[in-house]
């Protein structure tokens, strides 16, 4: 089997989304979003 980063990043989110984490995205996270997490890029 060949690992790439698809594979090791979905591996990751599935295994932080059993523990509670919330998953969020680039575009969600940007400082021009109503609840952007950041002040600037």
């Amino acid at each position: 089997m060949n690992l790439n980063e698809s594979i090791v990043e979905d591996a990751v989110l599935e295994r932080f989304s059993e523990q509670a984490y919330a998953i969020g995205h680039r575009p969600h996270l940007a400082s021009s979003e109503p609840a952007a997490e950041r002040k600037t890029l």
